[in-house]
C-alpha cells in the first residue's frame, strides 16, 4: 500500500493570499470544523496556468473546482474526511478542503525523528506510516503531529483522479508499505550516491544572494538536495530531492534560514 503527498503540478493555477485577518480562511486548519461562521470569499489569481481544477493556495489547504466536488459527491468520496468550504475566483465556484480526518498513524519505531535539544519532537526526517492505523477506504488525511501543514492521500484517491484524467496534481510517494528494510536501505544508498554525484560535479560556488541573482538571470542553482529556479512567469520555486530521485517543488512563502547559509552552484535545468 502506497501513501502520497498532496502536491500540485507546476502548471496549476496559483491563488493569491487573502489579507482579511478576520475571515476563517486565515485561521489554522488543524481538523476542527469550519462550516459554522464560514462565508464565501473571493480570491484573486496570482498566476494564471493551464490547470484549474486544483488551484494552488496555501500548504495544508487544498482547493477543488466545483465540478470535481460534484463528481466526488456523486460517488460519496471524501464525504467523511473533509469539509468543502466555498470560495470564488474569476467568477468560478471553488472549494477549500478542510481536512477533518486527523490520524494517529505514524510508526515511530521506523520513522526517523528530528528532535530539539530537550528531546521533544521537532520534525520527521523520514516518515513511516503504520497501515493498520489507517482505516480501510481512506482517501485523504492529515497526521496529528502536523495537522496544519501536510495533506496525505492514498492509492484509492490517486487512482480515482487518474482514472478520470483530472490534471493539476503531482503525487510523490511518502511511504510504501511493501518496501522491505532491504529495499529501504538500497533506496537510501542510491539517494546518497545521487547527492555525492551532485557534490562531485559542482563548479564555482556562490552565496545565496549571488545565487539568487543568477536565478533571476535564468539559471537553476543547487545546494545538496535543494534547487531554486524561476518558473515561466517569474515566480521563484524551491525544489527538494526526494528518496525516489524526483524533485518536489513548492513556491515558498519564505526561504528557510538554513538555506541562506549554504553554498550554491549552477546546474543544468534539463537534468532536473
Amino acid at each position: 500500500m502506497k501513501f502520497y503527498r498532496f502536491n500540485h503540478d507546476t502548471k496549476t493555477k496559483v491563488l493569491a493570499s487573502v489579507e482579511d485577518d478576520h475571515h476563517p480562511i486565515n485561521s489554522d486548519f488543524h481538523g476542527q470544523s469550519k462550516i459554522k461562521g464560514w462565508t464565501t470569499i473571493g480570491l484573486e489569481t496570482l498566476y494564471k496556468k493551464s490547470y484549474k481544477d486544483f488551484p494552488n493556495y496555501h500548504i495544508g489547504k487544498p482547493v477543488f473546482s466545483k465540478r470535481v466536488k460534484e463528481m466526488m459527491e456523486k460517488e460519496s468520496l471524501l464525504t467523511s474526511e473533509v469539509e468543502f468550504l466555498p470560495i470564488t475566483n474569476d467568477n468560478m465556484e471553488l472549494f477549500i478542503l478542510n481536512v477533518t480526518n486527523i490520524l494517529d498513524c505514524v510508526d515511530y519505531h521506523r520513522s526517523d525523528i528530528g528532535r530539539f535539544k530537550d528531546g521533544s519532537w521537532a520534525r520527521f526526517n523520514k516518515l513511516v506510516f503504520d497501515p493498520a492505523k489507517i482505516p480501510e477506504g481512506t482517501c485523504m488525511f492529515k497526521i496529528k503531529e502536523t495537522p496544519g501543514v501536510q495533506v496525505f492521500v492514498t492509492e484509492k484517491f490517486k487512482e480515482w483522479i487518474e482514472e478520470r484524467k483530472l490534471k493539476g496534481l503531482n503525487f510523490s510517494v511518502i511511504y510504501d508499505s511493501d518496501f522491505t528494510k532491504e529495499m529501504e536501505e538500497e533506496q537510501q544508498r542510491v539517494y546518497d550516491a545521487a547527492l555525492e554525484e551532485i557534490e562531485r560535479n559542482k563548479g564555482e560556488e556562490y552565496s545565496y544572494d549571488d545565487a539568487r541573482e543568477l536565478v533571476d538571470q535564468g539559471e537553476t542553482m543547487a545546494s545538496g538536495p535543494w534547487r531554486i529556479r524561476l518558473e515561466d512567469q517569474g515566480r521563484l520555486w524551491l525544489g527538494q530531492l526526494l528518496q525516489d530521485l524526483s524533485y518536489q517543488w513548492i513556491m515558498p512563502v519564505y526561504i528557510p534560514p538554513v538555506l541562506l547559509l549554504k553554498s550554491w552552484h549552477v546546474v543544468d535545468r534539463i537534468k532536473e
